[in-house]
């Protein structure tokens, strides 16, 4: 389905030269075609309507358009059709540089059916010009038809929004909610987990205002009483066991009502985390044509890391993407030189293995060398005791032959945009820290390391300790280097930063041992950084200690969306919560990573989820973001569950009304920290009780798995004899909307096993013990 945009098709004319937000006017305007009357003039006349338009008698064409002089452009309004309909299905727009005409990645459209959209220009080019070219791929009727071009430049500030008008005729249109509507009570839309932390906002209520937890249905008794202190309601013990809908009232304020229950979260999460992946697929995704800087995802370039996340998703709750809905269908290649090193895998596979097959792939087969494009294979080794059940073993070997084959060569098989790296040895000690674009955050090669690690002592490959040396120099150099007051380091890093605390984490957890001197202190003194930043009415950690910093910005208004930064912060902060010996800060660092996940559901200064469409694909969300991006070269307006913004510096601490400023587009990048997250609190909420009983054993398991309420669900361990037999055991879930699944085997008294949940890093583990007899 497309993701409707904001839709205005009768409009008023633009802004006057002299007006606060001008745009420019157009001197001249050429096409390839016209009908006669409807001459291109008509397109850039400042008159938005039916009567006077370009129309040219064919599907495709061109309207050029020239400008004063020579201007930086921030985007345009395009208001295309007729009436509410026949808009131009697929355009792109141009700049003329040097002679030639250049492709604009944000303003490349297809399957568009919108009449009037906002097209911004985002910082992968400077578009500097005195011409413009509309080039029209395809239109209805075989018929173009353009009502108006309106140019903005960039000395503006941010491309305006479209301006608001009635629409006559026509079915009502998706459109985000104005910020009248949203009550400043601001919390997670959705609901909140049984035993988390549970809090919200309340920025124009004074301190000590009482406030009531109440069913949703008007004048039910209150069933929780709090005051708000520091303009924060904190009800984390309000634990009900109900089905129902609750809301928060507060002096005459009424919130959006919201929900309590098991692994809330994890249920209207777990399907869309993946949903998105299987849409943004390059080639094979929901749009097929190239883009350009994408492998195996839209527009992932080299930095996606999406083996580094999937890989963690199947490991930490397998249970949970095993038993989903099948969606993704093999693809046979129409270019081998694409895909297809690998092959196929068993189409009765997760679709989240599916998944982690496409990415290997894709880099295997294009033989991909760049240093973090490589790093994605160790995760895929890693994995392999768990995937092989639906891969080929063919998979394992060329992987492994190609990863082995170019982890230490240091020259990259093309050039790459957005790199900084200065080599591609991941043996080698990486010393250069890249910026807010998220290109090159500092340790990203320490975890690779260590899982190539594992892989070559299970392959007994005589070199297995160079990974781990290599793993161990760099977290040296971090210790020794990184400076988390300085927000470069940190979250300055943007949607990449996770890569380095869950490195580090993992070193100091698997290789206490062989980790450097003083890594345990730099992880608490991270975590003190942390909490120190997040002290303000949103639990929201700040880009710096100043007044004014709370997230980054930068020289132009595409500087900088940020959805992955905060919501791969609880996959950093779950990492490092082990290391943490102090109670008092693990339960502050637990109610900073709930309150990130609370903010991309609305507990943030606009009250909005981050994504455009959430109101109609995650339950119970009322406010998405004020808009989608329609172009862009991942051209992600048609995929499912996009994070498409976030709040700018300045709507912190608490101004709304600034409303949509800054800029808006999703990225794979921001999705996947989000998916990483939730790998992390599902291994941090795991646990296995493994107990005698009547000469049986109990086996009983916890984990994020109860998603429907009312029905009876099951999950997989794994039982090991000391023997080394190895046996999957299906456990049950004990009564509808439980916690607890269980599962009885007989045993002897002597007999001892293990019991795991999840794989390798990320597994839960119990030990029963054989009963020992006194003689």
């Amino acid at each position: 389905m497309f993701r409707r945009a904001l839709i205005f098709p009768l409009l008023l004319a633009h802004a006057s030269a002299g007006s606060p937000s001008a745009s420019l006017r157009p001197v001249v305007a050429t096409a390839s075609s016209s009908r006669s009357g409807d001459g291109p003039e008509k397109a850039v006349d400042g008159v938005i309507s039916d009567s006077s338009r370009w129309v040219a008698p064919d599907a495709s064409g061109w309207l050029e358009i020239r400008l004063d002089g020579v201007h930086s452009i921030a985007g345009l309004h395009l208001h295309t059709g007729y009436r509410n309909a026949d808009a131009v299905t697929d355009f792109r727009v141009q700049f003329g540089a040097n002679g030639v005409w250049r492709d604009i990645p944000s303003a490349i459209i297809t399957n568009n059916r919108s009449t009037a959209i906002a097209l911004p220009f985002d910082s992968t080019v400077d578009v500097v010009t005195d011409r413009l070219r509309l080039e029209i791929g395809r239109s209805p009727k075989n018929a173009i038809r353009v009502k108006e071009v309106v140019v903005w430049p960039a000395s503006q500030g941010d491309l305006p929004a479209l301006p608001a008008a009635a629409v006559p005729e026509g079915p009502a249109r998706a459109a985000s909610s104005p910020q009248s509507a949203i009550t400043p009570l601001y919390l997670n839309q959705s609901g909140f987990n049984l035993g988390k932390p549970k809090r919200f906002t309340a920025p124009t209520l004074p301190d000590g205002t009482p406030y009531v937890v109440r069913p949703a249905a008007p004048s039910s008794a209150p069933v929780f009483r709090g005051l708000i202190e520091k303009q924060i309601g904190d009800f984390s013990s309000f634990d009900p066991v109900t089905q129902e809908e609750f809301v928060i009232e507060a002096g005459s304020l009424v919130s959006v009502p919201f929900r309590v229950g098991h692994w809330w979260l994890e249920r209207v999460s777990t399907q869309n985390s993946l949903d998105f992946l299987i849409d943004a697929r390059h080639h094979v995704g929901n749009d097929r044509a190239t883009c350009p800087g994408s492998f195996g995802w839209r527009d992932d370039h080299h930095f996606g890391w999406e083996l580094h996340v999937l890989v963690p998703q199947l490991l930490s709750n397998p249970s949970a993407y095993t038993r989903l809905p099948s969606q993704i269908r093999y693809e046979a290649p129409d270019a081998r030189q694409l895909w297809g090193a690998l092959q196929p895998y068993s189409e009765d596979a997760p679709d989240l293995v599916k998944l982690i097959h496409w990415g290997a792939d894709v880099i295997v087969t294009q033989k991909l060398s760049h240093e973090m494009l490589k790093s994605q294979l160790a995760y895929f080794l890693y994995a392999w005791p768990w995937l092989k059940t639906w891969l080929p073993e063919q998979n394992y070997h060329a992987v492994l032959d190609y990863t082995f084959a170019t982890w230490s060569r240091p020259e990259a098989d093309r050039t790459y945009p957005y790199d900084v790296s200065e080599g591609h040895d991941l043996l080698a000690l990486k010393t250069r820290i890249g910026d807010t674009k998220g290109a090159l955050p500092p340790g990203f090669s320490v975890q690779p390391n260590l899982l190539l690690y594992e892989v070559a002592v299970r392959e007994n490959r005589p070199d297995a300790d160079l990974y781990l040396a290599a793993a161990v120099r760099q977290a040296e150099w971090l210790v020794a280097n990184l400076d988390w007051e300085n927000p470069r380091h940190t979250k300055g890093q943007r949607m990449s930063e996770f890569l380095t605390v869950t490195g580090l984490a993992h070193l100091l957890a698997a290789h206490p041992d062989r980790a450097p001197a003083g890594l345990a202190a730099k992880l608490d003194a991270w975590a003190d950084a942390v909490i120190r930043r997040s002290t303000n009415l949103w639990d929201f950690r700040k880009l710096g200690d100043a007044p004014d910093q709370w997230t980054p910005v930068g020289a132009k208004p595409t500087m900088w969306n940020e959805p992955g930064n905060v919501v791969g912060l609880p996959a950093s902060i779950y990492a490092v919560l082990p290391a943490i010996s102090d109670p008092a800060k693990r339960i502050r660092l637990e109610q900073i990573a709930w309150a990130h996940f609370d903010q991309l559901f609305g507990r943030n200064p606009v009250g909005r989820h981050f994504s455009f469409d959430a109101p109609r694909e995650v339950e119970g969300v009322e406010h998405g973001w004020f808009k989608f991006h329609v172009g862009g070269i991942g051209r992600l307006a048609d995929a499912r569950f996009v994070l498409d913004g976030s709040p700018k510096n300045v709507h912190y601490p608490h101004n709304p009304d600034r409303g949509d400023v800054g800029w808006t587009e999703g990225w794979i990048q921001h999705n996947l920290p989000f998916n990483l997250s939730l790998a992390y609190l599902a291994q941090a909420d795991t646990r296995i009780d493994v107990r005698r009983e009547a000469g049986e054993v109990v086996v009983r398991l916890q984990a994020p798995l109860n998603f429907d309420p009312h029905c009876i669900e099951t999950g997989t361990v794994n039982v090991v004899s000391s023997a080394g037999v190895r046996r999957r055991l299906t456990v049950t879930e004990e009564s509808a909307n439980d916690r607890w699944f269980s599962a009885r085997l007989p045993v002897a008294p002597d007999e001892d096993f293990t019991v795991s949940y999840g794989g390798g890093y990320f597994a839960t583990t119990a030990q029963l013990d054989p009963v020992l007899t006194v003689r």
